[in-house]
């Protein structure tokens, strides 16, 4: 075990063959999840800790020199009972996301050694898998997952009250083919300010119903559609119900997403709406349609990361009617512990559909209790930093 545990740490690799069953595995971490089980695919994730064959927890810290540490710490459960393995991976303060990412991975495989063993994997140098040719683990939820979630805050001093809540349910099924997710959410904002013998008030009420289906193509096409209603009392909605089908292709495969993305897509749909107050153009009810296309890039290599989006939408009843929104952020390595960031968003406002006639209040400014006219929103900033010195620094110390 020893030594072949030495020729994971220098080549640091693993393939499997002949394995009738996955080890069942639930992990928690607070890192890049999907690139973690995309390049571990020989294990079966499950979501139960009750449900694994061995538990996982990465634990990170960050160092005030800049580093970051990952504790690896697996045990066994059922027949693997009392197993254990443990290592450490060490992010230096001038690694980008994308290399320290890759050395969690490494030092993941080496912890997962004793258990692959165990559950008698063969193992070697390559990384190669007949997965592809084993039925895949029979889940009775055939990979539907559900969520039920919900929060109340309530924050109070002498000269203001605020009290909020929040629902959500969601419901995902995620395959190779179907990408499925419906969620339904309600949240609910409430404030009081209190001046003298005045008092203000503020209301913002959301409750939306989204869903997606969306169907693989091939390697760079997939297609879906989208639908929902929801009510915004921000936004001046009160029914507003959608159906947009959409189809997207990829520059990359889609099995490069980690690391890097260029799609795009274009979407085209139809709505109803009903307005809680007549509209600056004249509207209590209103049928829309419209098309968007979108532009979405994204890279994580080694020099840093990028990622913009370009939006464009069009509304068909009235050409004129149109919002284009561009949003981006750049982190890059320039060398060593020299880094650059940038980000910025620019939005060109021409359809605001659901602007509420009538002068606007000084209450409803200042409380932001309705969507205001604009013709623009913009955002930008910039950051440089530069580190220096010993990056050979992986001692964790939490003392005060």
């Amino acid at each position: 075990m020893k030594y072949l545990q030495l020729l994971f740490t220098l080549i640091l690799s693993t393939s499997l063959f002949s394995q009738d069953n996955k080890l069942k595995t639930y992990l928690d971490c607070r890192c890049d999840e999907n690139f973690i089980k995309q390049e571990t695919s020989f294990l079966e994730y499950v979501r139960d800790q009750d449900l694994a064959d061995i538990v996982i927890f990465i634990r990170d810290d960050r160092n005030p020199t800049g580093s970051r540490s990952f504790e690896i710490t697996i045990d066994g459960n059922n027949e693997y009972e009392g197993m254990t393995s443990s290592s450490m991976a060490v992010a230096y303060s001038n690694d980008t996301s994308s290399i320290a990412r890759v050395k969690l991975l490494n030092k993941y495989k080496l912890a997962l050694v004793p258990f692959l063993d165990k559950a008698n994997y063969d193992l070697d140098l390559g990384v190669n898998s007949n997965y592809d040719e084993i039925e895949e683990y029979n889940d009775k939820w055939k990979n539907w997952v559900f969520e039920l979630s919900g929060s109340y805050n309530g924050d109070k001093e002498e000269s203001r009250k605020t009290n909020r809540y929040d629902i959500e349910f969601e419901i995902d099924k995620l395959t190779e083919d179907w990408r499925i997710g419906m969620e339904l959410k309600r949240n609910e904002t409430n404030r009081k300010f209190f001046s003298d013998d005045n008092e203000y008030k503020s209301t913002r009420k959301t409750t939306s119903f989204n869903g997606r289906v969306v169907r693989s193509i091939s390697d760079h096409f997939s297609a879906g559609v989208f639908f929902g209603a929801y009510q915004n009392t921000y936004e001046n909605i009160d029914f507003n119900r959608y159906l947009a089908p959409a189809i997207e292709y990829s520059f990359y495969p889609y099995k490069d997403v980690l690391s890097k993305e260029i799609t795009l897509s274009y979407r085209i749909g139809a709505g109803k709406r009903n307005y809680i107050e007549k509209t600056i153009y004249g509207f209590k009810k209103q049928s829309l349609a419209s098309q968007a296309l979108s532009l979405n890039i994204r890279f994580r290599q080694k020099w840093g990361n990028i990622s913009s989006n370009l939006d464009a939408t069009q509304f068909l009843n009235d050409g004129s009617k149109k919002r284009f929104s561009w949003r981006s952020n750049l982190d890059i390595r320039v060398f060593e512990g020299l880094a650059v960031r940038l980000s910025g968003n620019v939005n060109l406002i021409r359809e605001q559909y659901s602007q509420a006639a009538g002068n606007t209040s000084i209450e409803d400014l200042l409380l932001q209790q309705r969507q205001i006219a604009t013709d623009y929103r913009t955002g930008f900033s910039v950051g440089l930093s530069y580190t220096f010195g010993s990056i050979y620094n992986s001692i964790i110390n939490t003392r005060l």
